[in-house]
């Protein structure tokens, strides 16, 4: 499938060749899905194809297929009959046939050839393309395309983002069942004729370096009870009653007399018993709590940036073809023995030395005078790089476009 972008006088078009009708109609679903009615869509194809896959009756009736164009009348107003192709694919919005060429044109760019009369469609497919600003070469191109049964199918994008989105879906399309000659070619740019200017994005990458915290761990402080056996000894004291009996053999004195009655004493016996007490006391206190370090890492990465290279053929001064390889022949002496050099990684010094040359602020200087203004340039441009590495390749291209080699 061949996708191109071309442009006229108002909004550019947007023109894809589909190999077979499943492709095709993805990319028709691809349109209405984003908003886009039967008359925004052109479609060109063989009156061959257009029997293949959009005649007779048939089960799946799809948008592509059903959306028969008003065609009939139209044909015969431009002196031809649509013939066979009455139920042609087609055609969203208005459809011509064109019987001596055998193709099936539907959309703005049949209502075109309506209009222009029976002369515009005799100027063929070739004619009607290149004047929606299709350049010559791609025409041929599809012309090629739809005899081997590919369908051409364009569309003006309202936006954008539309341009862009039909840019990469249809180029990206990849058909199954699809033979070589069908899906002849691959993606096209074109270049408009006679464009003289154009925009170049220089786009840099900066280094962002940031932080985010991330688990690597964690602790858990727990506590739990056990039992220790303790033995200790303590001394019990018991006191009894001591009965003694001694045999007496004396005269009973007064005092025996007075005591002749009777008399109770009695005796209290004792005993010390163990009384076990417990008490608490805290001998140490566990804190918990986080602490923080911080370490310094260093990231190293590359960022890209664009570096855009002027050649100017033909004027004094300008390095051109001969200076790019005088520039080369310079590395091959210079550095081409140096492991890992390559030509590509000087070749921006050489031409930032060639730029030196055409700054009316080094004008008729010497190296030495404008040696440290150029390295400070040199490092804003390129931060990072080393200045004593690429310098002997900056003075060679200054002296070479200078006049000074």
């Amino acid at each position: 499938m061949v996708t191109k972008t071309t442009s006229n006088k108002q909004t550019p078009l947007v023109t894809g060749l589909f190999p077979d009708r499943d492709s095709a109609e993805r990319a028709y679903q691809d349109l209405s899905t984003r908003g886009y009615g039967h008359d925004d869509v052109n479609l060109v194809m063989s009156d061959e194809t257009r029997k293949r896959y959009f005649s007779g009756d048939e089960s799946v009736k799809t948008d592509l297929h059903t959306k028969a164009a008003e065609g009939a009348g139209i044909g015969a107003g431009i002196g031809g009959t649509l013939g066979a192709i009455a139920a042609a694919i087609a055609a969203v919005g208005t459809s011509i046939a064109l019987p001596g060429l055998g193709l099936v044109i539907a959309g703005p760019l049949a209502a075109a050839l309506v209009g222009a009369g029976a002369g515009g469609a005799a100027g063929g497919l070739l004619g009607a393309l290149i004047g929606w600003g299709i350049p010559e070469e791609t025409v041929k191109h599809y012309e090629q395309g739809i005899k081997n049964g590919g369908i051409l199918m364009g569309v003006k994008p309202k936006t954008d983002a539309d341009r862009e989105h039909f840019t990469t879906h249809w180029n990206d399309a990849q058909p199954t069942g699809v033979s070589t000659a069908a899906a002849t070619g691959t993606a096209r740019t074109a270049t408009a004729t006679g464009a003289e200017s154009g925009t170049i994005p220089v786009v840099e990458e900066h280094l962002e370096v940031g932080k985010r915290a991330v688990e690597t761990g964690h602790v858990q402080v727990k506590s739990h009870v056990v039992e220790t056996p303790v033995n200790e000894s303590v001394t019990l004291r018991e006191e009894h009653a001591a009965i003694e009996r001694r045999p007496v053999d004396r005269p009973a004195s007064e005092a025996d007399l007075a005591n002749f009655k009777e008399e109770t004493i009695e005796v209290r016996e004792t005993a010390e018993q163990a009384v076990v007490n417990k008490t608490a006391r805290v001998v140490e206190e566990v804190v918990v709590g986080k602490t923080a370090t911080s370490t310094t890492q260093e990231i190293s990465d590359t960022v890209r940036k664009t570096v855009v290279d002027v050649e100017r053929d033909g004027k004094a001064g300008a390095t051109g073809t001969a200076g790019m390889t005088d520039f080369r022949d310079d590395f091959k002496t210079r550095y081409a023995s140096t492991a890992g050099a390559k030509y590509e990684d000087y070749a921006p010094a050489y031409q930032y030395g060639s730029t030196l040359a055409g700054d009316q602020r080094y004008a008729n200087r010497s190296w030495d005078d404008i040696e440290t203004s150029a390295r400070s340039d040199w490092q804003t441009r390129y931060p990072g790089s080393d200045w004593e590495r690429f310098k002997a390749a900056v003075r060679h291209g200054w002296e070479k476009v200078s006049g000074r080699r």
